[in-house]
């Protein structure tokens, strides 16, 4: 009863958000499609007609979370390349963000945005992709500045983004808050040196036989990215038996 005075004095906007929230944690927890209505409003100690009132049902309430997760991860990120930064510096800010301000601070939400997409309605479900391919044209947008200005070899910049993009998100599969061996900072920086490693000139003897994409078939860009993904999920691999 203490939880359901304490819900009631809230504004209405921050009774739907608490919903959300909680919902976001429920979700998490047991999975969208073994989560109900009940289980969110048990856990505020309301009755599932009570939820009605701010939602239409679990599916909205699924949107619901994808709206505001839009918002949360994809502007910290979109505002990147708007920013007075080198390419390299916009890639470990990218790096940055994308680790802890999307996906390690906001772990729940992060997990079921990534796990639960397939559940939305199909009009929302679109609008997600497009999010998604705005969001990696970023990613992609930097490494060819950055390749533009000398500071990043010539690489399929299409390719090598969706990977960065890929490795990142893998975080929510393995990273336990509080039993990890590793701290956020240490995350990013592995990551970031792991990511820069692949790009950088310095890495290349000689700057003048560095191949460019038109130089090498396709064929020879995806055994290059196969090579560079097998790399990274040894190093994953590896962190995992820390976490």
């Amino acid at each position: 009863m203490t939880e359901v005075k304490k819900f009631k004095s809230l504004d209405k906007s921050l009774r739907k958000q608490l919903i959300i929230d909680t919902a976001v944690k429920i979700f998490h927890l047991k999975g969208y499609r073994t989560a109900t209505l009940d289980d969110v409003a048990h856990d505020l100690g309301l009755t599932r007609p009570a939820i009605y009132h701010y939602v239409s049902s679990k599916e909205d309430l699924l949107s619901q979370i994808y709206l505001q997760a839009l918002g949360s991860f994809f502007d910290t990120i979109y505002e990147i390349n708007k920013m007075d930064l080198t390419p390299p510096e916009k890639l470990r800010l990218y790096v940055k963000r994308h680790l802890k301000t999307v996906a390690i601070e906001n772990l729940s939400m992060f997990t079921v945005f990534f796990s639960e997409e397939n559940q939305l309605p199909e009009n929302d479900f679109q609008n997600i992709r497009k999010e998604k391919l705005k969001f990696t044209k970023v990613v992609e947008d930097i490494i060819i500045e950055g390749m533009d200005q000398g500071y990043f070899r010539q690489i399929n910049s299409k390719l090598y983004a969706n990977a960065i993009i890929g490795m990142c998100n893998w975080l929510y599969m393995w990273y336990k808050p509080g039993k990890s061996s590793f701290s956020s900072d240490q995350i990013v920086e592995q990551f970031t040196t792991l990511i820069e490693g692949g790009l950088s000139l310095k890495n290349n003897k000689n700057k003048g036989d560095i191949p460019t994409t038109a130089d090498r078939d396709k064929s020879a860009i995806l055994k290059e990215l196969k090579a560079s993904l097998r790399n990274t999920a040894n190093l994953v691999k590896e962190l995992e038996k820390f976490s």
